[in-house]
């Protein structure tokens, strides 16, 4: 029985193991019999399969041990952590914004008459990320205006400049440039009024002018006011003054406005006495006159171009010069000799004037005034003293023998002085911007004082 039991297992475990042998035995021999490449075919895909098995087990375990962990050491340890950090450099990198940069004025030209400047102000307009720094290569505010402001002072002598402003930051630089010219225009320059006799009387006629020039060459009008009596043409100059009817003090005034209507006043007051009537001795007898041409001075006349150069003791000259600027002659006279003397004539002579350009084709008149800048050579500040004007003449020949005249020379001599001086120019425009100099010239030698005292 127990030896039928152990035939029967035996059987069935044949049976049952059968497919197993078999394969193996199958797979023995045709290992053995088949080519050598199958062979470390089947070989590296026996190995391939094996290290995908234990790669497959490791990123289980990896992926278990992972998911324990914190979502940041999740990034750190896959790398992600590092490719943010990248990320965020090149957006920084990234969000610079190139600048831009406009210049335009704010201000001027305006003009500083305490400087004689023609000035700008500028503002620069600037857009970027950051905001841009701004470099001026120029700022006479000296940076009071603000960092975006700049200031720049023109002269004569430098009448335009290139503004430039670089506006710069991580981005990059931009700039922009802005041309500034000298286009200011000045209020005319005015001096004294004058008044044709010192005492004035009620119900009389005078004439009362002004000195006025115009620096920038404009055309300029005249208007005369007063606070009584009234004006024959009060938009001349001279202009003839009734005086009132009542003794009093008065104040008389004047406006001088040039082409773009800059004005420039000055004003004065006066007295005007009652009228009275002075008997006069008789029989007194007369003085036997004695005529004489006053000495010139001639080291101390001369000519000066306005902001240019003086020319002292040479030709009286009055125009205007090549450079375009306006010239007045000076004259000078030694009347030490005729002190406390009365004067009963007076002749000014100009003769054989040369003529330069077109004078009278750019000014109006040739004036001739009175004034005083001591005994010394003339310098450029006289240019612009306040004279008493005494005529005026639309020919370079000149006899000037006027009342006014008389009555000036006989006011220095009464009031001591050794000096009687005159002043030549034009009026009307203060140059025709051509140039060329446009002027009439005189030697000293052929320009005399001829007066008859008692």
């Amino acid at each position: 029985i127990v030896g039928g039991l152990i035939a029967v297992s035996l059987i069935l475990l044949a049976y049952l193991y059968f497919p197993v042998v078999s394969g193996f035995i199958d797979r023995g021999i045709r290992y053995l019999f088949k080519p050598p490449e199958e062979t470390v075919v089947q070989e590296e895909t026996r190995e391939n399969t094996s290290v995908k098995t234990e790669e497959d087990n490791t990123q289980e375990n990896t992926q278990k041990n992972e998911s324990d962990e914190t979502p940041e050491e999740n990034l750190e340890e896959s790398g992600e952590g590092n490719v943010t950090g990248q990320k965020e450099q090149e957006d920084d990198t990234q969000q610079y914004v190139a600048p831009t940069i406009n210049l335009s004025t704010i201000e001027g030209p305006l003009y500083s008459e305490g400087d004689d400047i023609c000035y700008y102000r500028v503002i620069a307009e600037v857009t970027g990320d950051p905001l841009p720094d701004i470099e001026f290569n120029r700022d006479d505010s000296l940076g009071s205006l603000g960092k975006d402001r700049a200031q720049v002072n023109l002269t004569r002598e430098s009448p335009s400049f290139i503004l430039e402003a670089v506006a710069g930051n991580p981005g990059g630089k931009a700039s922009d440039t802005i041309t500034l010219n000298w286009n200011c225009n000045r209020r005319p320059d005015i001096g004294g009024i004058s008044i044709s006799k010192d005492t004035l009387y009620v119900n009389e006629q005078h004439d009362v002018s002004v000195e006025a020039v115009d620096i920038d060459g404009d055309p300029i009008t005249y208007s005369w006011s007063a606070e009584g009596g009234s004006f024959k043409d009060n938009s001349s100059n001279p202009a003839e003054w009734s005086t009132p009817s009542e003794p009093g003090d008065y104040s008389l005034s004047v406006s001088v406005v040039d082409a773009v209507g800059n004005e420039s006043k000055t004003s004065i007051k006066v007295y005007v006495g009652d009228l009275t009537i002075v008997d006069t001795p008789e029989n007194i007898p007369e003085n036997i006159p004695e005529n004489i041409n006053l000495p010139r001075k001639e080291n101390e006349g001369g000519y000066i171009e306005y902001g240019g150069t003086t020319y002292s003791g040479g030709d009286i000259y009055a125009g205007d010069s090549a450079g375009n600027m306006p010239c007045s002659g000076f004259i000078s006279f030694d009347i030490s000799s005729i002190k406390n003397r009365t004067i009963q004539s007076a002749k000014l002579t100009l003769a054989s004037g040369s003529v330069s350009g077109d004078p009278l084709g750019v000014f109006d008149r040739l004036w001739i005034n009175v004034l005083d800048w001591g005994a010394e050579p003339i310098v450029q500040s006289d240019f612009k003293l306040t004279g008493i004007a005494i005529s005026s003449y639309d020919s370079p020949a000149i006899t000037c023998n006027v009342s006014k005249l008389l009555d000036e020379l006989q006011k220095a001599v009464s009031a001591g002085k050794s000096r009687f001086q005159i002043r030549v120019h034009f009026s009307g425009a203060f140059t025709d911007n051509d140039g060329a100099a446009d002027g009439w010239r005189y030697s000293q030698a052929n320009i005399t004082l001829n007066v008859t005292v008692d």
